[in-house]
């Protein structure tokens, strides 16, 4: 309810809005329940109506009715993606085990790169699907932040935390990722190294390439840095380019455990010997790196460890006491035989 000077004396109900929209609670109701029975142009009047007076769910109300508490992780399938990371599962299955101890459960939901991520959220709020929303595969300058504040939805973000106002993120410590990758490689003599990123229109990507930079510039490291599509044969065309260049480097730090392995293949089928010609790391592991010959040195990225600290942000919001950063420690790097001492090549 507003009063004259604009001012709002209590929480908005559905009698509010349905007064607003001109209709009936019921019509209101279902609505925002997504039932069948309403117009199209009546349920977006209504929908519009309920974000215009930041109508929300009654969490507690919800619960003491007895329905389900959910958490909807949502993911894109496109490269570069959360989707397709091989460790995806194992996100899932951390973040749900501390959810579930809560009562809450967690859906993955599939959404479309295209889609009006605003429309869609709204939606979803008004029709009282989710109790909150995770959101990885951020963009550099994407709208999926601002639409949940929009709505005034419960957010966690999985990936670097946008700005001191964004909702709380979680992600891996990526200085720690570079430092661990980059000092491996350094302390054994290597001074020209590549690395080769994700797509750097993803916060995530951008930010772990950012670091790598960093940490190239403190430990004395020339560092080019190769963009891909977060592909395979991204990394392969990559490699190729890298290693037939003018300035081919003695070390390559993958963003990613198949980027690695495909890199290893590039450099067989060119006759270039890993590691004595050239030095491979990945970040992330994976059973083939373990197998690979030769097995693939890495900084090992645990998606299980950053799963449990995904449900723990998710529970903290709804709770009311979150932190602004849930910041994820990564271990040492994990040398094995694709890393050795840098020789310098006769001219």
């Amino acid at each position: 309810m507003m009063t004259l000077s604009g001012v709002r004396t209590h929480r908005p109900t559905i009698t509010d809005v349905a007064r607003a929209a001109g209709v009936s609670t019921a019509v209101v109701s279902y609505a925002l329940n997504g039932r069948p029975g309403v117009s199209a142009a009546t349920r977006e009047r209504v929908l519009r109506v309920a974000e215009e007076f930041g109508w929300r769910p009654d969490v507690a109300a919800r619960s003491v009715r007895g329905g389900p508490r959910t958490v909807a992780l949502v993911v894109m399938d496109r490269p570069g993606t959360l989707a397709r990371d091989a460790g995806f599962l194992d996100l899932v299955e951390a973040a749900r085990g501390v959810l579930a101890g809560q009562g809450y459960s967690l859906v993955v939901q599939l959404v479309d790169a295209g889609e009006d991520v605003a429309q869609t959220y709204r939606q979803w709020w008004a029709e009282r699907r989710f109790d909150l929303v995770v959101l990885p595969d951020l963009l550099a300058d994407g709208p999926r932040v601002a639409a949940t504040a929009r709505v005034r939805a419960p957010a966690v973000l999985l990936g670097p935390c946008p700005g001191p106002d964004a909702p709380p993120a979680v992600w891996f410590d990526e200085d720690q990722v570079a430092v661990a990758a980059l000092s491996g490689v350094a302390g054994s003599g290597h001074r020209e190294v590549a690395a080769v990123a994700g797509p750097l229109h993803l916060r995530a990507p951008r930010a772990r390439a950012d670091a790598l930079s960093r940490a190239a510039d403190a430990l004395g490291v020339r560092l080019a840095c190769r963009e891909t599509d977060a592909t395979p044969e991204g990394a392969a065309a990559a490699t190729h380019a890298l290693l037939q260049g003018e300035r081919p480097p003695s070390a390559v730090v993958y963003d990613g455990a198949a980027a690695a392995l495909a890199g290893l293949e590039v450099a067989r089928r060119l006759g270039v010997r890993v590691p004595w010609d050239l030095s491979v790391v990945a970040l992330g592991d994976s059973a083939l790196c373990r197998l690979a010959s030769p097995p693939v040195t890495v900084v090992p990225l645990s998606l299980a460890q950053l799963g449990a600290a995904v449900g723990r942000a998710v529970l903290d919001v709804l709770e009311g006491s979150p932190e602004h950063r849930y910041v994820v420690p990564v271990s040492g790097l994990v040398l094995r035989g694709s890393t050795c001492p840098h020789v310098a090549r006769a001219s």
